[in-house]
């Protein structure tokens, strides 16, 4: 496919994965989403505040015990990391939403991806080659900077998590598959600000360590989107669980939590307002929280 200066959505650029000349990557075009990514995750590592947001994010997200959660904040305001009037405005956002919907999830299956053969550079392993998107996802895209915000390494990292190189790189391709691939169609300025993680990483039941879990951000979505986008998420997508997450620290941007259990999915559909519920604990439900 040539590029045709002046074609709607395209730009011109000089690299690219997927184009080569003499074993040289080079590139005739690229999506204008694609840049748009590009940027949002290059702007958000380069941010002042980004070593604060990671550790707020690592220590509190994923974790539904409001007691533990708490707790965490609190150390997190003893060492100034968050305001606590940051969380003080976020505690009655569930009871002015701009928005909600009560529908529950559906628990679907989804689809089982190929076992990804390991490269000799586990980093170059490619999880799954997409014919929807035309995409090749591989490990170090989705654990990797400038693939993602919070950077992990599965070859270190997977063994003190309890687990396998193999088994969690069979997970994030189940989870390329069923969610972030078919997401990536619908949305295509989706992005990833992590996958896999430590464990012992914020919650300590989280699906992260295993990568069966990823935190989706989007490049051209304002935070009104993200509940709009949510409620697709919801009725499309095989998922174990989905959270609609908000905050009131850091830059405020919200994020959708999604993670995928080939084991079995529950479907299970939540809104958080800083790491807790923002309807009380066990509340289902998708609510607009953009408006605080």
């Amino acid at each position: 496919m040539p590029y045709i200066p002046g074609t709607p959505g395209i730009t011109d650029v000089y690299h690219s994965p997927n184009v080569f000349a003499n074993n040289v990557e080079i590139a005739l075009w690229l999506e204008s989403a694609d840049i748009a990514v590009a940027a949002a995750i290059s702007a958000l590592i380069a941010a002042p505040e980004f070593p604060v947001e990671q550790e707020v994010q690592e220590a509190e997200e994923g974790n539904t015990d409001e007691t533990a959660v708490n707790a965490v904040q609190a150390q997190l305001i003893a060492k100034g990391a968050i305001a606590p009037a940051a969380i003080v405005a976020g505690s009655q956002a569930g009871n002015n939403a701009a928005k909600s919907d009560t529908k529950a999830g559906t628990a679907k299956p989804g689809a089982a991806a190929a076992a990804p053969t390991p490269a000799s550079n586990i980093d170059d392993t490619l999880l799954y080659d997409s014919a929807l998107t035309g995409k090749k996802y591989y490990l170090k895209t989705v654990t990797k900077q400038p693939g993602v915000i919070y950077p992990y390494d599965v070859a270190t990292v997977a063994p003190q998590n309890g687990t396998t190189a193999d088994a969690v790189m069979k997970n994030l391709a189940n989870l390329i598959k069923n969610v972030f691939d078919p997401l990536k169609k619908q949305y295509p300025d989706a992005f990833m600000t992590c996958s896999f993680r430590a464990k012992g990483v914020g919650s300590s039941t989280s699906q992260h360590p295993f990568g069966m879990a990823c935190d989706i951000q989007y490049a051209q979505a304002s935070k009104a989107d993200y509940y709009t986008r949510a409620l697709w998420v919801r009725d499309n997508l095989p998922y174990d669980q989905f959270i609609l997450e908000y905050k009131t620290t850091g830059t405020g941007n919200p994020w959708h939590h999604i993670s995928f259990n080939a084991g079995g999915n529950r479907g299970q559909v939540l809104t958080f307002m800083n790491d807790k519920n923002c309807k009380g604990p066990g509340t289902v439900g998708l609510f607009d929280l953009s408006n605080h």
